[in-house]
């Protein structure tokens, strides 16, 4: 497991082909160098001691291969992780600690293809070593030796477009608000609104189950309908995506009465449910997944614990999702537009045979974002998603969508929403209402 300290690759005479590559952020007061070796030995063949059957052949063939160590000039003030007695054991009073960025290449003849294996190797007992006072997983770079066993998005941009028949603009879409409490017949209503503003995509809150005040059952019946009419009305279709997050025993029940219903497109809280049961779910769909990414940010908001989004998006896309969270560009969560977009970017990004998720750009979205999510994306292959920026618009939700709509045919025709919304009652509403657009 020893490694020279000039060592930024793979040598030469090892494949690729034969590893996944992890990117870390360490913090720790042990020799960096001392920590890579003791972080690889943790994670592959061996643990803080050698033991006998560890061979030097073993480790050549399953153990972690130092690829990187780059060292920062940054100097943490203290442990930004609590390590219980451990810091003692390197001296009294301030102990100076490293921070550096290390790439390891795990073989993965140790866990195949399969996430929570993957998972246990890559972000396992790492996490607990009290001499780590911050460790964060940055990036996981999958060969196509590893890919090739999974399915990846379905339907991805192109499937959840030929469904809804848009392809010259952003998907407009929304979340039922309330959240909760609402019965399948209020939920079909808040549906056809929006349906007959013209949104192309309406999705359960991720807090709406399978419940006994409201069934899947009975929501696929009267939102189907309810759908079905203002198609009829407007000539334009709308996907619904229905949350068939449940214990894994009954996943692929719920899919096949949303299906067996009509309805075209199911979510799963796929951090909640697990990787593995979204990905099970892929590869039995007959219909897109709507990814949703709650719980995930307990995994990844700290800058010292967890794994970033842009890697969580990169597992979310492997394991099988059509649509996929990625934040809100200039919204209401924690993450930067940069860091959002660092995941948009995750779900089109080169990824051999796994198809691209279509991103969706969700959280304090309404009309007044568009120009600003148009501009930083960049490109038109994204669901724009909201919620209050609706459900809460003065004039009821069909105006809420059209204002979104509104919006986008201004944006899009190169005019200022507030020029556009001289003659467009249900935009100049939002504006009046909601504030001033952001450019």
């Amino acid at each position: 497991m020893s490694f020279d300290r000039d060592l930024t690759r793979l040598p030469e005479a090892i494949n690729d082909e034969d590893y996944v590559i992890a990117t870390y952020y360490l913090e720790t007061p042990m020799d960096i160098y001392k920590a890579a070796n003791a972080f690889a030995a943790e994670q592959s063949t061996g643990t803080w001691q050698r033991v006998g059957y560890e061979t030097d052949e073993m480790r050549e063939v399953h153990g972690i291969k130092v690829v990187g160590i780059y060292e920062l000039p940054y100097v943490p003030a203290g442990p930004n992780l609590p390590t219980g007695t451990r810091m003692s054991e390197f001296g009294a009073g301030n102990v100076k600690i490293n921070a550096a960025v290390l790439r390891l290449a795990f073989p993965h003849i140790n866990f195949g293809p399969k996430i929570p294996n993957l998972l246990t190797a890559v972000a396992g007992n790492l996490y607990e070593m009290g001499a780590f006072t911050a460790i964060k997983l940055l990036d996981l770079e999958f060969p196509q030796s590893f890919l090739k066993d999974f399915t990846g998005p379905k339907f991805g941009i192109k499937g959840t477009r030929d469904i809804i028949g848009v392809y010259d603009r952003p998907l407009v879409g929304a979340i039922i608000k309330p959240c909760v409490g609402v019965s399948p017949k209020q939920i079909a209503e808040l549906a056809y609104q929006g349906a007959k503003g013209g949104l192309d995509f309406i999705k359960d809150d991720e807090l709406i189950a399978d419940t006994k005040y409201n069934t899947i059952k009975a929501r696929v019946k009267t939102i189907v309908k309810a759908l079905k009419r203002a198609e009829d009305e407007t000539g334009e279709k709308t996907m619904y995506a229905f949350n068939i997050t449940d214990r894994m025993d009954r996943i692929r029940e719920l899919h096949d009465i949303v299906v067996e219903g009509g309805g075209n497109c199911v979510m799963i809280n796929a951090a909640t449910a697990g990787l593995e049961a979204m990905r099970e779910l892929a590869e039995y769909t007959q219909v897109p997944i709507h990814c949703h990414r709650d719980f995930a940010p307990m995994w990844a908001r700290s800058p010292y614990l967890g794994i970033s989004f842009h890697c969580i998006t990169k597992l979310f896309r492997l394991s099988g999702a059509d649509q996929c969270h990625c934040g809100a560009v200039s919204g209401k969560l924690y993450e930067t537009d940069e860091e959002v977009l660092t995941n948009i970017r995750a779900c089109t990004l080169d990824f051999g045979k796994i198809g691209p998720s279509t991103p969706v750009s969700s959280g304090g979205q309404w009309a007044g974002k568009v120009p600003i999510n148009k501009r930083k994306i960049g490109h038109l292959d994204f669901i724009h998603l909201s919620g209050g920026g609706i459900y809460a618009h003065p004039r009821g939700a069909e105006m809420g969508a059209r204002s979104v709509r509104e919006a986008w045919d201004a944006t899009l025709a190169g005019i200022t929403l507030e020029e556009y919304a001289k003659d467009h009652e249900a935009l100049r509403t939002a504006i009046e209402h909601f504030g001033a657009p952001v450019y």
